[in-house]
């Protein structure tokens, strides 16, 4: 039976198996094991066992050396933890396994004895939280297999439904951890409208989004928060400016299209951040004038000078600086010397009071007159309804956004 002990150490294997992106486990199940056991008898199906197990040790042996525990699980069951077997290898691993016991004759006593086993193997990923999940989701394939006919082999996947990641933490957690691993986020883009009819390029924002089990994608604000909690948040954006450059080396090569993405406070604390950005623009020389990075103003003023070398970073490499979550308490004389961006994105917060206080548009108007008059662009978010949009041109916006605009979409129509 599977030892404690192996058990204690299971969340380990796992964590660096998932990290690694190799490594897994197969489980064995013999069909019809009541019936087997009735018919041979415990001595004689432990016989049959002993053979079984000798076999797979030699065929493990020769595809993966020693790296390898073969375990009883119950009974019926045996359970083989591949520590660090690349991902290939273990789908390799499980079909010859399969072809080599279904293929065998076993001698048992004075009889001959031929066996079918449902067979379900599972990659270490980090969606599988706990022990318990990546076993009973091992154990329920194999026995979903025995019920429709057993004698076959299938892959035990996780499952994240959407609802399970955002009750959980822990599953939301592991949910980004396997995307940011496997490449597998996805995004979505939001049009922000121009009012200016002299515009020649459409610009978009950029999202990430979490596909659950179930297919439903989890917006931003559903991970966002635990990725820094986890300190994944760097990871998540180098992600972004990663994907937007395959993009606009791509699909969008030859489209007049800008991207807006958002990044975190780590562009401005950790230089090797920074330089390692630098080096990116100098490789991705498509990137000039189509790309715009934002940042809340709140994480610009706490780190000051990081800001300042970053917008230096972009105004080097012709890459556009937006400053998010502005709003007329900001130090707006900052904005227009030390941190002079090229885009200002008001808050939510702004655009919703500027259609309720009936006297901030005109001091709206007034506090960001130097502003525009250096050439910064305003961008409203959050236009939802006909009114706030109606408000919003009368400020003389230079972009608007948000549903009543256009919903976020999984691809750019230009």
């Amino acid at each position: 039976m599977i030892s404690k002990k192996l058990l204690r150490q299971m969340p380990k294997i796992m964590a660096a198996g998932a990290e690694a992106g190799c490594g897994g486990v197969i489980l064995i199940r013999f069909d019809r094991g009541t019936l087997l056991r009735d018919q041979l008898g415990f001595t004689g199906l432990s016989s049959l066992i002993d053979g079984v197990v000798a076999q797979t040790e030699e065929l493990l042996t020769e595809l993966v050396g020693s790296d390898y525990r073969l375990v009883r699980f119950d009974w019926e069951c045996l359970l083989l933890v591949l520590h660090e077997v690349p991902a290939s290898l273990l789908k390799e691993a499980a079909e010859n396994l399969f072809s080599s016991l279904t293929d065998r004759v076993y001698d048992i006593d004075d009889d001959a004895v031929a066996v079918s086993v449902s067979l379900s193997f599972a990659h270490f990923d980090h969606r599988f939280r706990h022990v318990d999940e990546l076993l009973l989701a091992l154990v329920h394939r194999a026995e979903a297999i025995g019920m429709s006919g057993g004698n076959q082999l299938g892959e035990a996947r996780p499952g994240i439904s959407a609802d399970k990641a955002i009750s959980s933490s822990d599953h939301m957690l592991g949910l980004l951890m396997e995307s940011l691993r496997t490449d597998s986020l996805k995004v979505v883009f939001q049009h922000l409208l121009a009012t200016s009819e002299t515009a020649t390029t459409e610009s978009y924002q950029m999202f990430p989004r979490l596909v659950a089990g179930d297919g439903s994608l989890l917006p931003a604000a559903d991970f966002v928060p635990l990725a820094r909690e986890a300190s994944l948040l760097p990871v998540l954006d180098r992600w972004m400016i990663v994907h937007a450059s395959r993009l606009l080396r791509g699909p969008l090569r030859e489209k007049r299209v800008r991207l807006f993405i958002n990044q975190s406070e780590a562009l401005l604390v950790e230089t090797e951040r920074r330089d390692w950005f630098a080096r990116h623009l100098e490789s991705e020389p498509q990137l000039a004038g189509r790309l715009v990075v934002e940042i809340p103003l709140e994480d610009a003023m706490a780190h000051l000078g990081g800001a300042v070398e970053l917008i230096k970073i972009c105004r080097r490499h012709d890459i556009g600086f937006c400053l998010s979550h502005v709003n007329e308490q900001s130090r707006w004389q900052l904005l227009t010397e030390k941190l002079r961006a090229d885009y200002l994105r008001m808050s939510a917060g702004f655009v919703k009071r500027l259609t309720q206080e009936p006297n901030l548009e005109a001091r709206f108007l007034e506090i960001s007159k130097p502003v525009r008059e250096q050439g910064i662009r305003i961008i409203m978010p959050m236009i939802e309804d006909s009114q706030t949009a109606a408000s919003m041109w009368r400020t003389g916006a230079d972009y608007m956004q948000g549903n009543l605009i256009q919903a976020a979409e999984d691809t750019i129509a230009v």
